[in-house]
């Protein structure tokens, strides 16, 4: 993960709607320290609960694999293997 790239990116993310106000001021605010991969974490799980909860809901997973993924991201494992269980693409 580039921290750097992510800062300069923040105004771009926030105005497409990839993150919100909110989660623009806690990335801010943890720059520089252990907290920001923990912020960066959170707001991929956000977006991959989109994923996981339409799974859930259309019976290709359980409830429990879902929380497992979720897990998973939310512990910074960001692979591409974990993203397309993720997505159902695997």
């Amino acid at each position: 993960m580039n921290e750097h790239r992510i800062i300069e990116q923040i105004d771009h993310m926030v105005a497409s709607g990839r993150i919100t106000e909110d989660e623009a001021v806690r990335l801010r605010v943890a720059e520089g320290s252990a907290a920001f991969e923990e912020v960066v974490a959170g707001i991929r799980a956000r977006h991959a609960q989109v994923h996981t909860d339409a799974a859930v809901a259309e019976g290709r997973i359980i409830q429990s694999k879902a929380d497992g993924f979720l897990d998973r991201v939310l512990s910074g494992e960001h692979s591409k293997e974990l993203r397309s269980h993720i997505k159902g693409t695997h």
